[in-house]
């Protein structure tokens, strides 16, 4: 269980030559990473995390704009959606080009949800291949991995339950080098778009999980730190 997983899953991006195969390749990175998110969920305690290996995807609930399909959602009977974490994905040259069109997706996404279920912990995953953060040009300071970084730092941080709708509890930025012909190995890093730090996954699962703690101080998580060292380590 590791996003690295997912990167060695999918292949190499370069190899998609078409338009379709472009699109493919990026629906099996978002459907991938989702995976590896729900499977380290469930091993830091929220157990009916979806989606499921070979099973349940992703789960659908109405939203405060209408319904709402979330890539990975923890729920339950009597609380409705408490935990969902958005998988976002921009895979091909020129990186830029639909920035603004995932940033406008992201901010529509927090509010339908977090309308219907204020007190849900609403969280991002925004992934890049490494040359998105090696595009600079002349006319461009940073690269578009660091634009996109602040860009989506800005909806980042949502504290309390009373914080404007549109923001995230916490986006995540992840920066892969792919599987390719060249011989480099395959590598990711974790990068928080508010505070910048790099994170470890174990790190990244412990985030998400004190964050749903501060939201839910009487909801009872159950897993041991043994299991989440386990999980992580496979």
């Amino acid at each position: 269980m590791s996003f690295l997983d997912a990167v060695i899953t999918v292949g190499d991006p370069l190899q998609a030559d078409t338009q379709a195969a472009k699109k493919r390749f990026s629906e099996r990175l978002s459907r991938a990473l989702a995976e590896e998110v729900a499977d380290g969920a469930r091993a830091t305690g929220f157990k009916s995390t979806k989606p499921t290996r070979g099973g349940v995807q992703e789960k659908e609930f109405e939203g405060g704009l209408g319904p709402k399909k979330v890539d990975v959602s923890f729920a339950d009977e009597r609380n409705g959606l408490m935990l969902a974490v958005s998988i976002k994905t921009i895979s091909f040259e020129p990186f830029g080009k639909n920035l603004k069109n995932r940033f406008g997706d992201l901010c529509a996404e927090a509010i339908t949800l977090h309308m219907r279920f204020p007190y849900s912990v609403v969280c991002a995953l925004f992934a890049f291949p490494i040359l998105a953060d090696r595009d600079t040009e002349k006319k461009r300071e940073i690269s578009t991995f660091k634009r996109a970084s602040r860009l989506v730092g800005t909806m980042s941080g949502r504290t309390e339950y009373t914080d404007p709708p549109e923001k995230f509890e916490n986006v995540t930025m992840l920066l892969y080098q792919p599987m390719n012909a060249e011989g480099v190995d395959p590598s990711i890093r974790l990068i928080d778009s508010k505070t910048g730090p790099e994170l470890t996954e174990r790190e990244y699962f412990e985030m998400l999980r004190s964050l749903f703690e501060s939201r839910n101080p009487h909801y009872a998580i159950a897993a041991a730190a043994k299991e989440i060292d386990t999980a992580l380590s496979e």
